[in-house]
């Protein structure tokens, strides 16, 4: 026989929650001592007890709990519940995790803790591509589709056995409602493998660029703004798609940081 408080800490339950559902009936002691009233358990109880706890960790009412162990709930039952929670939770952290991302972009944004203080006005070369594309219609949908059409890109092209000849490119035409992006690499003159198109970037005679050099991209958007604004300030308008060209980024090897040309066209 276990103590109350042998039998708590194998549980993984307080003392007062044990004494709260034995008050209850869910979980009577094996054995209380008539003169000094110490409850003692068997160690074949933890096995309702985890039930117990699990199905009270699921959302159900101490009275629901009651009747479904009463009612004769196997444990493997329980573990089903127990599976359909933990996809439920996943994708709840999922989510979560998505929008704390979007809370620190916006805050750096407002911040401006990754200020662009260096921009250069320069021609942007004509580029011959290769790539994937897509239409987004708002802005956040970008970074979800664009890291996997870079990996895809790049899939294709290791096994057409073609050869990168300069960085990865990232292209975003604006449409009358939504945004083109493309991800795209240079081959140069190499066949255009299966399942991806070929395209020409234009050459532009002028363009604002700025470099975002940091360990991740939560404070590109920021950059982006701040590139925007410095385009405002001069008294110029935009004039073609926006370039960002991945001079590195941390897929490169050990030390790796992203070092992205962010580039746009002007007039």
């Amino acid at each position: 026989m276990l103590s109350i408080g042998e039998f708590a800490r194998l549980a993984g339950v307080s003392v007062r929650m044990l004494r709260h559902y034995d008050q209850l009936g869910l979980l009577r002691p094996q054995r209380v001592d008539p003169f000094s009233g110490y409850r003692s358990y068997a160690a074949s109880q933890l096995d309702r007890t985890n039930r117990l706890v699990a199905l009270k960790d699921l959302g159900f009412t101490l009275e629901q709990v009651g009747r479904m162990l009463d009612d004769g709930m196997s444990s493997s039952e329980v573990a089903a519940l127990l599976r359909e929670r933990r996809v439920e939770l996943a994708a709840q952290i999922d989510a979560d995790r998505q929008r704390l991302h979007e809370v620190e972009s916006r805050l750096r944004s407002i911040e401006k803790e990754n200020p662009m203080s260096e921009y250069t006005e320069t021609a942007l070369p004509e580029l011959t591509i290769v790539q994937l594309s897509a239409k987004v219609d708002e802005m956040s949908q970008i970074e979800g589709e664009i890291g996997g059409m870079f990996e895809r890109v790049g899939a294709l092209i290791e096994a057409s056995g073609a050869t990168r000849v300069g960085p990865g490119v990232a292209v975003y035409t604006t449409v009358d409602d939504g945004m083109i992006a493309a991800a795209a690499e240079q081959i140069g003159d190499a066949p255009v493998p299966d399942g991806l198109e070929r395209a020409v970037v234009p050459r532009h005679p002028r363009a604002v660029s700025t470099r975002f050099d940091a360990a991740d991209l939560s404070g590109i958007q920021a950059a982006w703004q701040a590139l925007v604004a410095e385009i405002e300030r001069r008294g110029l308008r935009f004039d073609g798609p926006s370039r960002e060209i991945y001079e590195q980024t941390p897929y490169d090897g050990p030390g790796s940081r992203w070092i992205i040309d962010l580039q746009q066209p002007v007039a």
